[in-house]
């Protein structure tokens, strides 16, 4: 009786913590840290056993977390926010027992259709401002949104920018991977109307690439032509109703305005920037510079703690070493899920794809899902 109430209390403690880490995901209500909280302790009531495998894991991870706080300290950098930096650490080790604990089946649908059920804030926040403007229902998706029409005074030459977007929205591919091996079409043209109202290229660019894997993946000839048929089709329908919620939202794409150069730019920037540091300091190169030491930018004239290349954010902060386990983790977890899971294959190359462009390589949702989508819980140790 005890056992069962533990799973149920992990399991329901695990659905708060997906909701909260999508809608919350860069923790600024503060709700993200209480469904950690929450979650720690239901798993403080199970029983665990940590294989050795598991060990090995911890011990590395306690290795590369007090690594970075010796580089942090080392190159004067701030103790607070290295802690902070590292939360993602203790995430990893909560995620291995949780998933020992839970059906990883049934909670990986759990994640993707609340990312769908999310998703559809994009496309009625779209509706309830544009077409039949409500205001309770504007001010509700506004609470989470990170922008909402704040490019308003910057539209040129009729190129309408993005009114709504969320933190959430480079998870949309991934769960649009997912109902579409699933087959579930409803919730996959859905999915492309909100990541296309999202207006992010790198969702965009994702998508469509999942959309071409799926496309290729064909038993005959015939197959192929109705695929063909059908996408065309569903496209001609989306780009009619997209353009009814957003006109001329197509134009965005093609052009670089003064938003999209300014992202790009501060992208091309972060790249030279670290590539500079690292390659002028072998030890930066080797062991990082600590995640609570910033770095300078001289295009946005601040010191940075964080940067959008996950990639190199990770090198920067821990070093090649740990880049090298850590990707090599996920690459061998993706290429295994082919053998057996191409569904699960491609979410987790939409989702590692979509860290050369924003910074979700450490959030809790991202670390989840490759949790959740791992064959077994000790092979994520090397």
């Amino acid at each position: 009786m005890i056992k069962i109430l533990s799973k149920n209390l992990i399991y329901l403690s695990t659905c708060l913590f997906v909701i909260i880490n999508i809608l919350d995901n860069k923790g600024e209500l503060g709700l993200k840290y209480i469904s950690f909280f929450i979650l720690v302790i239901s798993l403080s009531f199970a029983k665990h056993k940590i294989s050795k495998s598991d060990n090995l894991l911890l011990i590395c991870l306690t290795g590369f977390y007090a690594l970075s706080i010796i580089t942090t300290i080392f190159n004067g950098g701030d103790f607070i926010m290295s802690l902070k930096y590292n939360f993602f650490f203790l995430t990893i080790f909560s995620c291995l027992l949780l998933t020992k604990h839970i059906d990883k089946i049934r909670m990986l649908n759990f994640v993707m259709s609340t990312l769908f059920y999310c998703s559809l804030m994009i496309i009625l926040g779209n509706f309830f401002s544009v077409i039949f403007p409500i205001d309770p229902i504007i001010k509700f998706v506004k609470i989470f949104a990170m922008n909402f029409d704040d490019y308003e005074g910057i539209r040129q030459n009729n190129v309408i920018m993005a009114k709504i977007y969320f933190h959430f929205t480079l998870f949309l591919p991934s769960a649009f991977a997912y109902f579409l091996y699933e087959k579930n079409y409803l919730k996959t043209i859905l999915l492309t109307i909100a990541i296309i109202l999202s207006v992010s290229r790198g969702a965009i660019i994702l998508t469509a690439l999942i959309s071409v894997i799926y496309l290729l993946n064909f038993k005959s000839l015939k197959g192929l032509i109705i695929k063909l048929i059908l996408f065309f089709i569903t496209s001609l329908i989306l780009i009619k109703i997209i353009d009814l919620l957003i006109p001329n939202i197509f134009f965005h794409f093609l052009e670089l305005n003064n938003s999209s150069n300014y992202t790009v730019s501060t992208r091309i920037s972060q790249y030279n920037i670290i590539f500079d540091v690292l390659l002028d300091n072998i030890d930066y190169l080797l062991f990082g510079m600590g995640s609570g030491t910033p770095i300078y930018s001289p295009f946005l004239n601040e010191f940075m703690y964080n940067i959008e290349i996950a990639p190199l954010e990770i090198i920067r902060k821990y070093g090649v070493l740990f880049f090298i386990i850590l990707f090599g983790v996920m690459i061998k977890i993706i290429i295994q899920n082919l053998k057996s899971n191409k569904r699960n294959s491609i979410i987790l190359l939409s989702l590692l794809l979509a860290t050369f462009s924003n910074p979700i390589l450490t959030s809790p949702l991202f670390i989840l899902i490759y949790f959740l989508c791992n064959k077994s819980n000790t092979k994520l140790s090397l």
